[in-house]
């Protein structure tokens, strides 16, 4: 008597789904929350850091729509602020925001990133 052959393996959502793997919360936050903002109060934490962001830089961050699977510089470089920041690594988070700006408009960008930070970390 010979045992049943096992069903075929079906597809892993993984295998359809890669993206989700390797899922970054707090990218797929400020995504979804800067491109819901266009209607909102400009004073909320990510609408103030857009702006912010945007006059220290000289042009608008290119934040990506929500599921978009690569990251732009921009997103790049926002993440490694906000993670200095969680891990305290002042002299990295300092670098970060000397190598785009001027020394006035990086203790902008910081208030606006601290807010954000905040407001990012208590929804994950």
């Amino acid at each position: 008597m010979s045992h049943p052959k096992p069903a075929p393996a079906t597809d892993h959502w993984s295998d359809r789904f890669p993206r989700l793997l390797a899922s970054e919360p707090r990218l797929d936050l400020l995504r979804y929350a800067l491109h819901g903002l266009e209607d909102q109060n400009p004073e909320h934490p990510l609408a103030r850091l857009s702006e912010t962001l945007t006059r220290a830089l000289g042009q608008v961050p290119e934040i990506a729509h929500p599921g978009t699977p690569e990251q732009s510089f921009d997103e790049r470089w926002l993440l490694a602020a906000f993670e200095a920041l969680r891990r305290a690594d002042l002299r990295w988070y300092q670098f970060l925001l000397r190598s785009r700006m001027r020394a006035g408009d990086a203790a902008r960008a910081h208030f606006a990133l601290m807010q954000a930070q905040v407001w990012l970390e208590a929804r994950l």
